[in-house]
């Protein structure tokens, strides 16, 4: 990844309120590594918990990505909803396995019970890649989502990171998702 682009990320996390929410919009060529980068970023913050919710991604396999890349693992709490879509079973400690990325109130559900349990003042969302909602909801569905999802982000105070194969967007769905953020940053170019 060049230098601007990590320095880029760097800054995204300067000058943001208390409570922050961020929306980074990746080109598809480089989405994983810039996703490391700016996940590495939000665990830095002093004692962080960061709950992952990975729509394209299987747990078993972005565990083992994470880890290869030196992620702490530790500090993360995993929702996974693509496992169950690939007709596979499993259970771990860290990570609730939800039926598929179409049950949006099952996806919300999950993120109160997960952030309710974590008893760390620190706690941030990361969703990966919320762009892939739309594969499976109407814009319309997935707009209002966000809305209440960032809306609860806020309410508890937590910090958010949703990240958009920026493809993938909508030009108009993307002009209502920059409504609901604090900072948008194109890491597309």
């Amino acid at each position: 990844m060049k230098t601007e682009q990590i320095e880029k990320i760097k800054n995204a996390f300067n000058d943001l309120p208390e409570h922050w929410l961020l929306l980074f919009l990746i080109n598809a060529e480089d989405y994983l590594e810039k996703n490391i980068a700016i996940l590495n970023e939000v665990l830095k913050q002093e004692d962080v918990v960061g709950v992952y919710v990975t729509l394209n991604r299987p747990y078993s396999v972005l565990i083992k990505i994470l880890e290869k890349n030196n992620i702490n693992t530790d500090k993360l709490f995993f929702i996974d909803c693509i496992t169950k879509t690939l007709g596979l079973e499993r259970e771990e400690k860290k990570c609730l396995f939800l039926e598929n990325p179409q049950n949006l109130t099952n996806i919300a559900i999950a993120i109160d019970e997960i952030m309710s349990a974590i008893p760390a003042k620190n706690k941030s969302l990361f969703v990966d890649p919320m762009s892939t909602l739309l594969i499976y909801n109407r814009v319309e569905t997935v707009s209002k989502f966000l809305h209440v999802l960032t809306g609860k982000i806020r309410v508890l105070n937590l910090n958010g990171v949703l990240l958009s194969a920026e493809k993938e967007l909508d030009p108009e769905f993307a002009d209502q998702l920059e409504q609901f953020v604090d900072k948008t940053v194109d890491l597309s170019k």
